[in-house]
């Protein structure tokens, strides 16, 4: 027979057994077995590469393997969706972006899962601003002839983007924007098929992400008119920004970060901020991702993190809203 003293007993002791099981989860961690890291974009993309450099590093600093998925439907929520109702037990980690983590609050009405509480920060890689691109046949000697020819006729021209509510498509919305023009976009399931539309002639323009702009432009297949940072690059000093080129304060850039179920143990989440953090801040990796056209800001604690996924969400859902874009988690 259960006594009231029983059950209260038991009652009472609930919260020490879970305290200590997920004191001895954080103990073990990551020993347990592969670590999963799940993009929420295409393989070969922006977040694919970066993800799979630093992935690379952390197996040897950590002693474990991380297995790097790609789940990229609807507009990344597919990944995000996963990972919020994920076992928060430190083996599964989205990669989170502006689309995933900003974008798609504006995006999708209703949202499938609750963003905001059901994922917290965990270490910032880096930033990737947009390079504005053309086909090498554009008879624009830069950005400013190109705004010119624009304004005279909007309706001649076509600009592409990944899917809609990426940061290539929210990029590209808010130069027309600022410009006061109406121009038709064609959305694709991977940025990278714009940029392969845009070498053939098809399309007037698309914004890509540096990490994968800057090799084209390099390579000549593409010509690049403007990039969507505060700073020109180090990866391309001879490229001006969209606003010294044009458009004065004109910044528009996607990021990359690990992020994880809500009730991840403190633990797990301090040790691998700073296993990230010391795989990007060294000479080697920092290096390899400034030269491939990203920026690699100072490091973040968690809690900076999620301050920094919360500024980013009071600039940029607004200008999302204002483009009327939609998605169906479907």
């Amino acid at each position: 027979m259960i006594t009231r003293r029983a059950l209260v007993g038991s009652a009472l002791a609930a919260p020490f057994v879970m305290a200590a099981s997920r004191y001895s989860l954080a103990n073990d961690w990551p020993k347990a077995g592969p670590i999963r890291l799940v993009v929420a974009s295409g393989a070969g993309g922006n977040a694919d590469v970066v993800t799979r450099i630093v992935a690379a590093e952390l197996e040897t600093a950590l002693g474990q393997s991380f297995v790097v998925e790609n789940l990229s439907a609807a507009s990344g929520m597919q990944a995000t969706e996963a990972v919020s109702r994920a076992d928060p037990d430190g083996y599964t980690f989205l990669v989170g972006t502006s689309s995933q983590l900003v974008h798609n609050i504006a995006l999708f009405d209703p949202l499938p899962v609750d963003i905001t509480t059901m994922l917290r920060g965990v270490a910032m890689m880096n930033e990737v601003p947009m390079v504005m691109c053309v086909n090498n046949d554009d008879p624009a000697g830069n950005l400013e002839d190109f705004i010119a020819r624009l304004r005279a006729a909007p309706e001649d021209s076509q600009y592409g983007s990944g899917p809609t509510g990426t940061t290539t498509h929210i990029t590209g919305a808010l130069f027309l924007s600022e410009l006061g023009l109406d121009v038709v976009h064609i959305p694709y399931p991977k940025s990278g098929e714009a940029l392969r539309d845009l070498i053939a002639g098809r399309l007037s323009f698309v914004f890509n992400p540096s990490l994968t702009a800057v090799p084209q432009v390099r390579d000549g297949a593409v010509r690049g008119l403007g990039v969507s940072a505060p700073e020109r690059l180090v990866a391309m000093p001879d490229l001006p920004t969209v606003s010294e080129a044009g458009l004065p304060g004109f910044v528009s850039q996607t990021w990359n970060t690990f992020a994880a179920p809500a009730d991840t143990p403190e633990e797990i989440v301090v040790r691998l901020n700073e296993a990230v953090n010391s795989v990007v801040q060294s000479d080697a990796i920092r290096s390899q991702l400034v030269n491939l056209g990203s920026i690699v800001p100072p490091s973040k604690t968690p809690q900076e993190v999620d301050a920094y996924y919360a500024r980013q969400r009071e600039i940029w859902i607004p200008v999302v809203r204002g483009t009327g874009a939609t998605r169906s988690a479907g």
